[in-house]
């Protein structure tokens, strides 16, 4: 009897064991599971990282030389005279060949308007504006003159088709523009040519600039000078 509870016991010990080491091996259908859940976790956190981001490489445009002179020129002209500066001399014919000098207006307020074109939208605008406002003007002791680069004949016309009662004068190679700095170079569509920049001047009895309308709109133009006398 002595020797088959032995045997029992020693049976039980040993199932004891085998289930001990069972549990120690583990079950390898869980391990691959955890396994394959760790690395899917990995290849997710590489998925998640972004790849650094590469600039692409540009080339460097070709530097440009800029004329300096060129430019202090161009705005030197745009200047041009400033009030409490003696108005610069002109001698300039009008539409009948009649010339005109600055200095035939002194002892009179002189309105200096220098426009592009004659017979244009704008430029048509502007002088009918002037020719409602001269006899206002005229009171106030003032005399109005015109200046385009078109020629004698050209003004001739265009003063008789709107009744003008002042002159308008021929500076066809815009000398006497660019003195008073109304003239210079302009860009229309990419194209770059010299014109004539809208511009009056008032001078008063003893030949010195007394105000200066630079860009003008020509709406309202001529009743903004003649407030301005």
């Amino acid at each position: 009897m002595g020797c088959f509870r032995c045997c029992v016991k020693g049976l039980a010990v040993a199932k004891v064991a085998k289930k001990a080491k069972k549990k120690a091996k583990g079950n390898p259908k869980s391990k691959a599971k955890s396994a394959s859940k760790s690395s899917a976790k990995s290849k997710n956190k590489a998925k998640k990282k972004p790849a650094p981001k590469t600039t692409p490489k540009t080339k460097a445009k070709p530097k440009t030389k800029v004329s300096l002179k060129a430019k202090s020129v161009s705005r030197a002209k745009r200047r041009g005279v400033s009030p409490g500066a003696k108005a610069p001399d002109f001698r300039l014919r009008d539409g009948n060949g009649k010339i005109h000098r600055l200095i035939q207006y002194q002892g009179k307020k002189l309105v200096l308007y220098f426009y592009p074109k004659d017979d244009t939208p704008g430029c048509t605008l502007e002088a009918g504006d002037f020719n409602k406002q001269s006899k206002k003007m005229a009171a106030k002791g003032a005399v109005i003159l015109g200046v385009s680069p078109d020629n004698e004949v050209s003004h001739k016309k265009f003063s008789e088709i709107l009744e003008l009662n002042f002159c308008l004068l021929a500076d066809p190679d815009g000398l006497v523009a660019a003195k008073y700095g109304a003239y210079g170079e302009k860009t229309l569509f990419g194209t770059k040519f010299n014109s004539v920049f809208r511009t009056t001047f008032i001078i008063d009895e003893e030949g010195t600039i007394k105000k200066v309308f630079r860009d003008v709109h020509v709406k309202g133009h001529a009743m903004e000078v003649l407030k301005a006398l």
